[in-house]
């Protein structure tokens, strides 16, 4: 994702600085998810990447038409964020993995062999999604919600922020869903 990419050096020096530790993000660690929150001006833009078991309960593709129904629903369940009310922010863009991105459709419905083909190709993949806010009063954006960490609650989420203040870098514990901005 854009913003993601955008933040990976400014992610290493940060969590490097802060924390006496290394932000590896395209390191594959299964329970850790990076977010990134940026706010350019009236534009907030939060994104969101977590491995792909952590979300589905699976890395192994859909094997017939129920699966492939259950995963859609889990990923459905990675909700826009919340941004603080105060701030009347509308989602203006929104990009999310979706399943027919991670396992199309031709590969579920071949033979058991191709399945197992394929598992290397998806066994290490992450789920990312990106949201682009446009905000009326910009200054009132204290926090940000991710209510759907509610629902992957097993995950700790190391998050980047590049605020008209400065840059910051903080640990979501699994089960916390506010990121302050202040």
């Amino acid at each position: 994702m854009k913003i993601y990419a955008r933040l990976k050096g400014v992610a290493a020096a940060l969590l490097v600085a802060g924390t006496g530790t290394a932000f590896a993000a395209d390191v594959h660690q299964h329970g850790l998810a990076h977010a990134a929150v940026v706010v350019e001006g009236a534009t907030l833009s939060v994104s969101f990447r977590a491995p792909l078991m952590d979300v589905l309960g699976t890395e192994r593709p859909p094997g017939d038409a129920a699966s492939r129904a259950r995963y859609r629903d889990r990923l459905q369940r990675l909700s826009a964020p919340l941004p603080a009310p105060a701030a009347q922010c509308e989602l203006s863009a929104e990009t999310r993995t979706t399943v027919d991105t991670l396992f199309p459709a031709s590969e579920s419905h071949h033979g058991h062999e191709h399945g197992h083909e394929h598992n290397h190709e998806h066994g290490h993949q992450d789920v990312e999604a990106e949201w682009v806010f446009q905000c009326d009063t910009p200054k009132e954006l204290t926090s940000v919600t991710l209510r759907f960490l509610d629902t992957f609650s097993g995950l700790t989420t190391e998050v980047v922020t590049l605020l008209p203040a400065g840059q910051g870098a903080l640990r979501l514990a699994p089960g916390d869903t506010r990121i302050p901005l202040e």
